[in-house]
């Protein structure tokens, strides 16, 4: 039986091991990358092997082509042997080989870069009387050319049919996976655009909801925003691949599961940074130097901050009080310090308030601690005290601002409903802090509040009582 060779990038993997290595080294051994990049000069396959010794994916998890693999191990039990050959560095062949371990030889880039007409010209030397190969792009033609069948791995329609006219039997067909505008949509993190909105709360608070310049101006923002944030998710999914494709629900996302490439992520984010800032900057350069440091934070707490304990839960509360901040830079009124103390209290409680959570539910499942988030089981209590004392402090603070507003004359005619909007707040950070210590919070409390019955019906008391108050 003829032997079945196989490529790497593409085929027997979703995603390309050359940016797999390039985003390891970005993101946990930059100067590892900055040591490789001279190689670009004197070649690609140089580039790979500068790369992989820098970079160590043994423990790394890559999307398998699981449908191929199952056929592969079928043929094996036929009686085929299989080979993998690709371009990818030796280093990289070797170690995908022995995990996936059907292979009887793995073949890379040594000299030279072991692709198209140079892959073709070396497997008809090592294989004189014949062999199938399963590929995944248009550079394979000259191999399919050189083979006695043809594997189709996630090519498109255009290489699909040139290589059929080829004239070799198509032994099988494996087709991508599309990717669905609501995988698209949560790649981007649609569903947390809402978090978004606090951009407006500045301009109610501040009664200019006739002003129509400045609302226009504030949507414009909060679409800046939007693509700045939806941005960071992407990079964000991009740098915990490896950790996404170990956990039990993250694996399918579109990036972790290979369906949406790592070139293609890359590409979407820079579009979405670029665009943002720069109608950032014809809206307003103070909002743009605020969007920029939102955009740093958010980027320092991704790469290593979110593991600091407490440090992480107050960045969150800053991240949300800067949204504010955006807001109120648009009106152009002094901000309001009252508004920002009680953000920085009230967020902070909340993202203390998940983090309090995952030690409850990880105490109850007989974990010893929270590794990935620098917790232990022991900081149960500390979290507990930091985030209720937070959540009161809040509320001083709120209050705070409504003994003031009672004085006749300021912004309210009816300002003694604004003390029902205290109650109100009591309440649902209670019930949050309740469900937490429970560990019942099955998201974080922003998103678990757009979606809860009763954080929707205490919404719209607050909302009635506020119009009341005016």
């Amino acid at each position: 039986m003829l032997p079945i060779i196989v490529d790497l990038d593409g085929t027997l993997v979703l995603s390309d091991t050359l940016h797999e290595t390039t985003v390891i080294a970005l993101f946990r051994n930059p100067l590892g990358l900055v040591r490789s990049l001279p190689a670009l000069a004197k070649g690609r396959h140089l580039v790979k092997a500068a790369l992989a010794k820098e970079v160590d994916i043994t423990e790394e998890i890559l999307p398998l082509r699981e449908d191929l693999v199952k056929w592969l191990r079928e043929k094996a039990a036929e009686g085929h042997e299989l080979h993998l050959c690709s371009a990818a560095d030796q280093t990289i062949v070797d170690k995908v080989a022995e995990r996936v371990g059907i292979f009887a030889s793995a073949t890379g880039s040594a000299t030279s870069n072991l692709k198209g007409k140079a892959k073709a010209q070396y497997l008809a030397e090592q294989f004189p009387n014949g062999f199938i190969y399963a590929g995944d792009h248009a550079v394979d033609m000259p191999v399919w050319q050189a083979s006695q069948g043809i594997v189709l791995a996630g090519v498109s329609e255009q290489v699909a049919r040139r290589a059929k006219s080829l004239g070799k039997p198509v032994l099988k067909e494996f087709r991508n996976t599309a990717l669905t505008g609501k995988e698209f949509m949560k790649a981007i993190r649609v569903h947390h655009w809402t978090k978004n909105a606090l951009m407006f709360v500045p301009l109610i608070l501040a009664h200019e909801w006739t002003n129509v310049p400045v609302i226009l101006q504030t949507l414009s923002a909060f679409c800046c925003l939007l693509a700045v944030t939806s941005a960071t998710y992407l990079l964000n999914d991009i740098a915990d691949l490896n950790a996404d494709r170990k956990h039990w629900s993250k694996r399918s996302r579109a990036l972790a599961s290979g369906r949406l490439s790592i070139r293609a992520g890359f590409m979407l984010a820079g579009s979405l940074l670029l665009g943002g800032f720069i109608t950032a900057s014809l809206l307003s350069w103070e909002f743009s130097a605020i969007l920029l440091a939102y955009l740093v934070i958010t980027g320092s707490y991704s790469l290593g901050l979110k593991r600091v304990p407490l440090l992480d839960t107050l960045i969150i509360g800053v991240l949300f009080t800067t949204r504010l901040v955006m807001g109120t830079t648009l009106l152009g009124n002094p901000r309001p310090a009252w508004l920002l103390t009680f953000a920085m209290f009230f967020f902070f409680s909340l993202a203390t308030a998940k983090r309090h959570t995952e030690i409850v539910r990880a105490a109850s499942s007989g974990a010893a601690s929270l590794k990935s988030r620098g917790y232990e089981l022991e900081d149960a209590a500390l979290t507990l005290t930091l985030g209720v004392a937070s959540a009161i402090a809040s509320l001083v603070v709120f209050m705070i601002f409504v003994l003031q507003e009672l004085t006749p004359g300021l912004a309210y005619t009816n300002p003694a409903f604004l003390t029902g909007i205290s109650l109100m707040l009591s309440i649902w950070l209670g019930r949050i802090w309740l469900l937490s210590h429970r560990g019942q919070m099955n998201d974080d409390p922003v998103s678990f509040a757009i979606r809860d019955k009763v954080s929707i019906g205490l919404g719209i008391v607050v909302a009635i009582l506020f119009l009341a108050a005016l």
